[in-house]
């Protein structure tokens, strides 16, 4: 079995056109863009072997995770769509245009093209894949959203792409570290590229998002 890691949170860069709908200092901005980035993240999946999808941009231009229509994504209530207005706390920190609205989804469309043309070609020569989606999070974002205690290692699970070997190999390696877990919560599912749907049954997808908790590695 192959394993491709997806990695979409981590970068901090942003492209010069998105300033120009900034509506908060960018001191404020660079402060909350390195508190909602997975900082760090690619470091402790450095020692899995695999194939990686990194996205190259800020989740705060464009977040390649969310639903492309907000109305299938429950985030964008917030201003927290694929493409964000407001930041974890309420601030409404970005004012755009649909023309910048749709330069933003032309880039999150590339995105998700190289992620299905990743996926159809690790599973032309192998009948299984593993998705590990690498992620962290932090109790202070989380709790505007969801009610605490968080654990120190989240897991999310998707029923149609779910294996439980491999979910059990992965709890017992939490386990054998000493830190608490919970299945689906805070955060719940793990990314399935599109492409998939048009698979023969004879492919395998197994997907596990991992979201590890900033307090334990930070």
């Amino acid at each position: 079995m192959k394993t491709l890691l997806h990695i979409p949170h981590t970068s901090l860069a942003v492209p010069p056109v998105f300033y120009e709908g900034l509506l908060i200092p960018r001191t404020d901005f660079f402060r909350y863009n390195r508190e909602m980035a997975d900082i760090g993240v690619e470091e402790l999946f450095c020692s899995v072997e695999g194939e990686r999808v990194i996205a190259p941009y800020s989740r705060l231009f464009c977040d390649v995770e969310r639903y492309r229509d907000d109305e299938k994504e429950p985030m964008a209530k917030y201003g927290e769509g694929a493409v964000y207005t407001h930041l974890y706390d309420g601030t409404r920190f970005h004012v755009h245009d649909e023309a910048y609205r749709n330069a933003v989804l032309k880039y999150y469309d590339a995105y998700h093209a190289k992620f299905n043309e990743t996926l159809l070609r690790l599973l032309e020569k192998d009948q299984s894949l593993l998705i590990l989606d690498c992620h962290s999070f932090s109790d202070k974002m989380a709790v505007h959203f969801y009610t605490p205690p968080f654990p120190d290692v989240c897991i999310g699970i998707e029923n149609n792409y779910y294996d439980e070997t491999i979910t059990e190999k992965i709890l017992s390696a939490i386990r054998k570290k000493g830190y608490s877990y919970a299945i689906n919560y805070p955060y719940c599912g793990s990314i399935v590229p599109m492409a998939a749907a048009s698979l023969s049954a004879e492919k395998k997808i197994v997907s596990v998002m991992i979201e590890v908790n900033k307090r334990i590695y930070l």
